[in-house]
């Protein structure tokens, strides 16, 4: 059933230092100030920037950690995901959603020590930009068109320095799509008016691939806000997708699974199995992100490196401790029968505080088989400005975090912050503020994490200090043996699958994905890659586009937040 959403809103260098040591979430760009969506999806309009507030009396003295300014680039540049080419790793492709028509792209083919920027599927998309590279060297991007009516993809075959024309592979009342690649498969998947469906392709090689298999619809996969994977085995690979339900409120809610054992094989996808509950809900609304909300943001990799830990299905998410005390955390669950049962919850962040901890993404080393899960983590603010936030609040101002396994799950190593300082989502006037999800890449021991970031430590960001966001990047080594194991498991009971996933007889009718008319994959470039990590950039004086309010659901309940001084 619809509900009418609405929300009224107010109006470089990339060089990886090596350290010393799920639903849409989409944003229609339109003239209106309302559109009717089916309940539970995070579909929106994209907000108006809000009025600048005056800069806060705190100004970083110095980077706390050793970071690098990815986009540098006036506006807001959120949700942002970071790939590095396993054919050739000083080849690194950032991209994100922005505050026009486009998704921002810049790659590097030295490592970080220079990039160009521009943008893909120029004045065409809407955001929710996800990528992924496979072991040929085909770097797919999916993408939400401007109208968010279609999901579309599109292949860089030379390093994400130009694209292919989209081939569409949904359309109609469409939500958060994620991408997986396999040994010889591509799939997306995404929300459908409600339920979530998939599709996968063949991939024989570099620019060899297609066309896509027939939608699959996924037995009672009625939700959205999760993500797909790809794991051994034959026709490309098993594939597993996972969601939550349900999509409304702040909790509880339940996380699910569906798998379909042969990939590209005549069966789909089995019966619907429950991974876990959390309090989490589909609009969770925390200090941190008063204006956006979160969701549980299930993520997953599936371990097909042949290596010990071969075959083993790693969930993240996020939980909260008791409904609505907006003490979240990070929790990892996993697999070893393709997704029947599930271990207990093992707590990923290692903080001794009530704060938050949100947005996790989780990635796998397909070098070394090492896991690794980063998110923003509010554990220093204590409302004590300068050493504990921006500000007199606790809990609203966010680092960001990372941290690997090596023993596939059972303990993390020491919780490593990787962000030069705190960042508040409200002071970025970006409406959605941090966005909905991070993706991050791992390869060769080293976790590439990059996130929205307004500190402005370095003083690179052209917006200033806790103004819009930038994409910044701090990589994460991975050191030999295994993590000091100070997580432990969470009390709360083993969830066992109430199913066991079986092929069904959806059929695989070949359909040919035609790709659209429009040359809108081409990129814009911004050709003019700086040497080195200390240049600050310069401004361009082209008016920011005006978007126009976003909605979320009046209907949901949501804490008011305390009053910022």
């Amino acid at each position: 059933m619809n509900k009418r959403l609405r929300l009224t809103t107010l109006a470089a260098v990339f060089a990886f230092l090596t350290p010393a040591a799920s639903t849409l979430h989409a944003q229609v760009l339109a003239a209106t100030e309302g559109i009717d969506v089916p309940d539970g999806t995070r579909k929106c309009i994209k907000p108006k920037d809000r009025v600048p507030k005056p800069p806060d009396l705190f100004t970083p003295l110095a980077c706390l950690e050793a970071v690098v300014n990815v986009s540098a680039t006036t506006g807001n540049q959120a949700e942002s995901f970071v790939n590095v080419n396993p054919t050739n790793p000083n080849n690194i492709v950032a991209t994100s959603n922005t505050n026009s028509n486009s998704i921002f792209r810049a790659y590097s083919t030295d490592a970080g020590a220079t990039w160009t920027r521009g943008t893909v599927a120029t004045n065409a998309a809407c955001c929710d930009g996800q990528a992924a590279w496979d072991a040929f060297g085909n770097l797919f991007l999916v993408y939400l068109n401007s109208a968010v009516t279609q999901v579309n993809v599109i292949l860089s075959t030379d390093g994400g320095a130009t694209f292919s024309a989209p081939v569409t592979a949904g359309s109609g009342s469409v939500d958060q799509p994620s991408i997986a690649v396999g040994n010889g498969s591509v799939w997306v998947d995404w929300n459908q008016s409600g339920s979530m469906v998939a599709r996968g392709a063949p991939v024989t090689g570099l620019g060899a691939w297609g066309p896509f298999n027939a939608q699959q619809a996924i037995p009672s996969a009625t939700g959205s806000f999760g993500g797909i994977a790809v794991g051994p085995g034959p026709n490309g690979g098993k594939v597993i997708v996972t969601y939550q339900s349900p999509t409304g409120g702040q909790g509880p809610a339940t996380i699910f699974a569906n798998v379909d054992a042969d990939g590209l094989g005549a069966g789909g996808f089995g019966p619907r199995i429950t991974v876990s509950t959390t309090n989490v809900g589909g609009f969770d609304f925390i200090p941190a992100q008063n204006e956006r909300s979160i969701d549980a943001e299930a993520g997953v990799v599936w371990d097909a490196t042949g290596g010990p830990f071969n075959n083993r299905i790693y969930l993240v998410y996020t939980e909260e401790t008791v409904n609505e005390n907006n003490d979240t955390d990070i929790l990892m669950r996993t697999s070893t029968d393709d997704g029947t049962t599930w271990s207990a919850p093992v707590r990923v962040n290692d903080d001794a505080t009530t704060r938050s901890q949100f947005l996790p993404y989780v990635t796998l080393d397909p070098t070394s088989g090492i896991v690794a899960v980063g998110f923003h983590d509010c554990r220093n603010d204590n409302g004590v400005p300068g050493p504990g936030g921006t500000n007199m609040i606790p809990n609203d101002d966010a680092e960001y975090f990372g941290t690997f396994t090596t023993d596939g799950g059972a303990t993390w190593a020491p919780n490593r912050r990787l962000s030069g300082g705190f960042s508040n989502a409200t002071a970025s006037g970006n409406g959605i503020d941090y966005g909905d999800y991070v993706g991050l890449s791992a390869f060769g021991g080293k976790l590439y994490a990059m996130w929205a970031d307004n500190a402005n430590c370095d003083g690179t960001n052209p917006n200033g200090t806790l103004h819009q966001f930038d994409l910044y990047a701090n990589p994460l080594m991975f050191s030999g043996g295994s993590p000091t194991p100070t997580p432990t498991a969470s009390p709360t009971a083993t969830a066992t699958a109430t199913s066991t996933p079986t092929a069904t007889a959806t059929s695989t009718a070949t359909v040919t994905a035609t790709p659209t008319a429009t040359a809108t994959a081409t990129f814009t470039p911004t050709p003019t890659p700086t040497a080195t990590a200390t240049a600050t950039p310069t401004p361009t004086s082209t008016p920011r586009p005006t978007p126009t309010p976003r909605h979320a659901p009046t209907a949901r309940p949501r804490p008011t937040p305390a009053p910022r001084p």
